[in-house]
């Protein structure tokens, strides 16, 4: 079940991404937010703190709360992604459109195991889909994404996958009835495959980035996987690192 403050802390995610709340503008104070949301201020500061984390907003005492960041945007030099919490991942679902290339059960080899991070012989659902930004004219796929959902889901999700518009971790998620608790992630420079080149419009082992990433619902039970493949001309990643609060 989702908590109070993650519902609105995604809820205002996607007000921004909606262009309800526009980057430069101020978000409603923490009175108004609770009354808002019929909950408490402290869910409400919760929930900024994880806006705050993924760099969608800025806070400063007795001004407010400044919308930084739309979560996914269009510069000349290709795609931004801000990503600092399982929200503001699955928040890249909701601002884009996908396209599914292809659904298939898979059984996982030597070679595939060690990509994805699981043991050989097990089962998954392997759906391959295009991403594009719906208003960008160029229509140019963002990236090519492989993801592998546990076997177990498999029947459900198939019968599913053209009415969910977000990742396929929310709908795990429904399913399941178990939230995702952590999401591991490895970015490495890589050439684009032959296989997908003609299919993201892009030249033969051209440089992009691979990202893995690997959804678990507690410390060993992985049910989902992901390998990414972003042209580098596309897509940038950024990420907002603090220092941690030092005592003495």
């Amino acid at each position: 079940m989702e908590t109070r403050y993650a519902f609105v802390a995604r809820s205002l995610a996607e007000a921004i991404a909606s262009g309800r709340h526009p980057v430069g503008s101020m978000l409603p104070n923490e009175f108004e937010l609770a009354d808002q949301f019929a909950v408490s201020r402290s869910t409400i500061r919760a929930a900024m703190r994880e806006l705050e984390a993924s760099g969608l907003v800025s806070r400063r005492k007795s001004a407010g709360t400044r919308v930084e960041a739309s979560g996914l945007a269009h510069r000349s030099g290709g795609f931004v992604q801000t990503l600092g919490s399982v929200e503001a991942v699955q928040q890249f679902g909701v601002e884009t459109e996908r396209q599914v290339q292809n659904v298939a059960d898979v059984v996982a080899d030597d070679a595939l195991a060690l990509q994805l991070g699981c043991r050989p012989g097990r089962r998954w659902l392997r759906i391959s889909s295009l991403r594009l930004v719906p208003d960008d004219q160029t229509r140019l796929p963002i990236c090519w994404t492989d993801v592998y959902i546990d076997g177990a889901f498999s029947e459900v999700v198939r019968g599913r996958i053209a009415g969910h518009a977000g990742i396929f971790s929310t709908l795990v998620e429904e399913i399941s009835g178990r939230r995702i608790r952590e999401i591991r992630q490895e970015i490495s420079a890589t050439g684009v495959p032959r296989h997908v080149a003609a299919a993201l419009r892009a030249e033969p082992d051209a440089h992009a980035l691979e990202i893995r990433r690997q959804y678990l619902q507690s410390a060993n039970t992985l049910v989902e996987a992901s390998i990414s493949i972003h042209p580098a001309d596309r897509y940038r990643y950024t990420a907002r690192l603090t220092r941690r609060n030092e005592s003495g």
